[in-house]
């Protein structure tokens, strides 16, 4: 119960066909449907704008803690 409390909210961008942001939220999950971007921060600036790259959240693949060296 305490977990839920204190869950992360994570700041997403909504971009268009060109890459403009028309939407920023702060959500526990990225939606399901259109082109959303997690986003560092929340910026209400960059609406309108095309979204820099600097903002993007890099994810790096959590599927594998461990990698195999070479034998």
């Amino acid at each position: 119960m305490l977990a839920r409390l204190f869950k992360r909210h994570r700041c997403y961008a909504q971009l268009n066909a060109e890459g403009v942001c028309v939407a920023i939220w702060e959500l526990k999950q990225q939606p399901k449907t259109g082109h959303w971007v997690e986003v560092n921060e929340l910026q209400p600036r960059w609406i309108g704008k095309p979204l820099p790259a600097a903002a993007r959240v890099s994810r790096r693949d959590t599927r594998t803690g461990w990698s195999m060296l070479p034998a």
